[in-house]
């Protein structure tokens, strides 16, 4: 098995990110009550279909410990540099405009039901990849027995999830995971942080010039 885990970003903000943390409980609470709910009650949320009530809510679900801790360490890392370069008013719909993008790809291309936050969290990566591309991230190395840390700029390892994301859809092979909903959750943030950008609802800085500067912004 080899695991690239993301555990600190090369991002300075003096803003606190409060919107993401207000994500990272309402996502704790959710799958609290998850845990409680009937399973009927819970049902309703899930993505299986096309109602309101799953296409929003399947993003505040989990399938298990293991699901829901991986991606609030995603969330934590990256959601915390992108709510500090957006704001905490943007956040927020930044981060459900994401996920109906996951939704809306995984409906498209994949039948079987899901949940999760991970095609929103997605989102947020590509958004961070447009934002922040040579930044570093700091991720531990895990294959097999061998563990180390390393630091590698976000550009190489975001597109090496991305390509790997790919080769898993193209493959058919799941292995339980969601995909189309990645990959429609980050081509979803990286069109979404182009418009922050050029509607200066976002500004621009010198961290953001390398891909800016090729997208003509």
């Amino acid at each position: 098995m080899l695991l690239f885990l993301p555990y600190k970003v090369d991002v300075q903000s003096s803003r606190k990110p409060f919107a993401n943390y207000l994500v990272m409980i309402g996502i704790v609470a959710a799958f609290a009550l998850q845990l409680t709910a009937a399973h009927q009650q819970a049902q309703r949320f899930v993505l299986d279909g096309w109602s309101v009530a799953g296409l929003v809510g399947h993003m505040w679900l989990h399938t298990g410990y293991f699901h829901i801790i991986g991606n609030l360490i995603f969330l934590w890392v990256f959601g915390n540099a992108l709510c500090q370069k957006v704001g905490n008013l943007l956040y927020l719909p930044v981060y459900i405009a994401t996920g109906l993008a996951a939704a809306v790809v995984h409906l498209i291309f994949d039948d079987r039901m899901a949940v999760g936050a991970s095609g929103a969290i997605f989102g947020i990566v590509g958004a961070y990849f447009v934002l922040f591309p040579f930044n570093s991230i700091k991720c531990l190395l895990w294959f097999l027995v061998y563990v180390r840390r390393i630091k590698i700029a976000g550009i190489w390892i975001i597109l090496l999830w991305v390509v790997l994301n790919v080769l898993g859809a193209v493959s058919g092979y799941t292995g339980g995971a969601a995909y189309f909903a990645h990959i429609g959750g980050f081509v979803g943030g990286v069109i979404l942080a182009i418009i922050l950008l050029n509607t200066k609802l976002v500004a621009r800085d010198s961290m953001d010039d390398a891909i800016a500067r090729s997208l003509k912004i």
